[in-house]
């Protein structure tokens, strides 16, 4: 604590330290919530400031950060760092994450850059010259993100301009991508092709992606915010575990009877019903307080929701930054309707009597040869493995785009990508091209629904190797058992649950085992949309080099003990929390934390992708 004639961590520097030390011991007391015992008093007679009614005093210290020097005027800081080659330290690792770059050392040299690629879609021209840059200034290769976008990877500090300028050159950018922002809007990657969609939303997304790019108070928000567009797809984007979802909904003919109002805005019967406040990871789906609005009012309600949330989120305590947070205290219906007033458009109440169902989900459509909806096209989903794209690989789907698809190429939240636009005859090239490349249109049941987070190989924060343990599960299960649906089992390396884990039908969560080992919580029964649920946690830590054999445990027992035809998930669905137990007992036994194993260790990524 600052003594008499010091000035304290919140004032001006201490006497010794420089400003990357200080902003170090700031990043450390916030991490340890000690950040209030070194608050200094108010000067006498000083006029109070607050940041949204917060104190200045009570800010914590990331929000002093961005008031000290907003996310918008850090350029000439990048350059500084680019020319002297120095990766930043202290609180400016927090900062350069608005600009979508990553301190990660120790675990990886250099940053990580993630994108934005508003709606899930990008050109193939952006695809080929992402390869590019990959293999000139990076490491050769990219990761597919849950939210359908793009990360590279070891970056060296002095390319980060030239990353930059590249981007712009492209059409792309990395702004906001990290820390306190608007993270990429997803869409169906579907959109506009989908057989089965009520409408297009996808230009929703990129017009509110560039509102939101091209307005500085939106940057810089309490802590970061999620927001999807599903338009009823056959491939979901996942909306109810955003902060903000829109989801097209087909109205009744009786309501638009009753309502002919509500027909003349909305001759199609196609509106969006608003949920709000899904965080998975805090054990929050997204839901509708039964309130809808026309298509073309959506962005105004999207910014009307986000300038509610820059003036009531929390900015004094991290953990209960969110939107959630905004939701909990003083309602759904009361947040709906404020920012209803915020925004300036006019919501329709509207029970679930009102829409009919959505159209069903296809948990495999994000993978092979579909139909479009334009005559005589298909789409072909092509399968990453853990996400994970080559430069010759990003090169060469790029080159396929061009030649079949029109340039255009969509990514998905399930770590993959889509070549749309297809034509009949041009199948069997495209599904070649794709084969030459050393990637396929078909996968397992396992490998279908495999998601994983960057995992410890890249990530500081991750306990696990979720990529390498990943890939390896499959492998391990494709040669033991066959499924009739897909299975999908999300790897996570921390508790920020980046896959989260929390709506796999298997979610694994990454740990350490009592003597030190790499290993995964294991959770059961998760799911989203028409499947909503939050996993239940079966057992754990389970080592790493033991989880494969202790999940072919589980799904024989699930196969021995199933009822003919019965999913994973409806399995555990329908099994209280001892059932649970009891179902999955030999493997916990055999496996589990108290049993002493010495499976061979799990091999590297890298050894299992040139495995034939």
């Amino acid at each position: 604590m600052a003594c008499a004639g010091q000035s304290s961590l919140d004032g001006a520097p201490l006497e010794g330290f420089s400003p990357d030390q200080r902003a170090y011991l700031e990043g450390l007391l916030e991490q340890l919530d000690l950040t209030t015992v070194f608050k200094p008093a108010p000067a006498a007679g000083a006029a109070a400031v607050s940041v949204h009614g917060t104190p200045l005093e009570d800010l914590c210290s990331q929000e002093k950060w961005k008031l000290e020097r907003p996310p918008g005027e850090w350029w000439p800081t990048l350059a500084e760092h680019a020319a002297a080659d120095r990766m930043p330290e202290g609180g400016d690792v927090f900062m350069f994450k608005h600009q979508g770059l990553f301190n990660v050392q120790p675990a990886q040299p250099g940053f990580m850059c993630r994108l934005r690629i508003p709606a899930c879609k990008m050109t193939a021209d952006q695809l080929g010259g992402l390869g590019s840059l990959a293999e000139s200034i990076a490491g050769g290769y990219a990761h597919v993100t849950t939210r359908g976008n793009l990360q590279l990877r070891e970056i060296p500090a002095k390319h980060i301009l030239t990353l930059l300028e590249t981007l712009a050159d492209l059409g792309l950018t990395s702004k906001g991508a990290g820390a306190d922002s608007v993270r990429n809007i997803t869409c169906n990657p579907t959109a506009g092709f989908d057989p089965q969609e009520l409408v297009d939303l996808s230009p929703l997304g990129v017009r509110l992606h560039h509102a939101i790019l091209n307005t500085p108070s939106l940057h810089g928000i309490p802590r970061k915010f999620n927001i999807a567009f599903d338009g009823g797809g056959v491939i979901s984007p996942l909306a109810d575990t955003n902060d903000l979802g829109f989801a097209a909904c087909k109205l009744t003919d009786a309501y638009l009877a009753q309502h002919p109002e509500v027909a003349e805005r909305a001759p199609d019967g196609v509106v969006l019903r608003i949920l709000l406040g899904g965080i998975t990871g805090h054990g929050d789906f997204a839901i509708s307080s039964g309130f809808a609005c026309y298509v073309d009012d959506a962005i105004a309600y999207a910014l009307g929701v986000l300038r509610l949330f820059i003036e009531e989120g929390d900015r004094t305590n991290r953990k209960k930054a969110r939107f959630k947070y905004v939701l909990d205290a003083r309602g759904h219906e009361a947040v709906t309707l404020d920012a209803e007033s915020r925004s300036g458009v006019a919501l329709l109440r509207l029970p679930e009597a009102a829409t009919e169902p959505r159209g069903p989900i296809d948990r495999a459509g994000h993978i092979g040869v579909h139909p479009a909806a334009q005559s005589h096209q298909s789409y072909v989903g092509v399968a990453l493995p853990a996400g994970r794209l080559s430069a010759e690989q990003m090169g060469g789907l790029a080159e396929l785009s061009r030649m079949y698809c029109g340039g255009d190429v969509r990514l998905t939240v399930w770590q993959n990508l889509l070549l749309p636009g297809v034509a009949e005859g041009d199948i069997a090239a495209v599904v070649a091209g794709v084969r030459a490349l050393g990637l396929d249109v078909k996968a397992s049941s396992f490998a279908t629904g495999v998601v994983a987070c960057t995992g410890k190989f890249a990530c500081q924060y991750a306990s696990a190797h979720t990529k390498e343990s990943g890939v390896s599960l499959v492998k391990h299960l494709e040669e033991r058992h066959e499924l009739d649906r897909p299975i999908n089992i999300h790897l996570t390396g921390c508790s920020h649950s980046c896959a989260q884990h929390y709506i796999g039908d298997i979610g694994l969560l990454g740990a350490s085992t009592a003597d030190g080992r790499e290993a995964f919580q294991v959770y059961l029964g998760g799911g989203a949309d028409q499947d909503q649920g939050l996993a239940r946690r079966l057992t754990g830590p389970i080592a790493s080099d033991d989880l494969n054999e202790f999940l072919d445990g589980v799904l024989s027992a699930y196969q021995d003990r199933r009822a003919p035809g019965e999913s994973f998930l409806d399995f555990t669905r329908r099994l209280d929390d001892d059932a649970l137990q009891q179902a999955f007992a030999e493997p916990v036994a055999a496996w589990g934390p108290d049993a002493a194993t010495s499976a061979p260790s799990a091999p590297t990524l890298e050894a299992l992708e040139a495995t034939p």
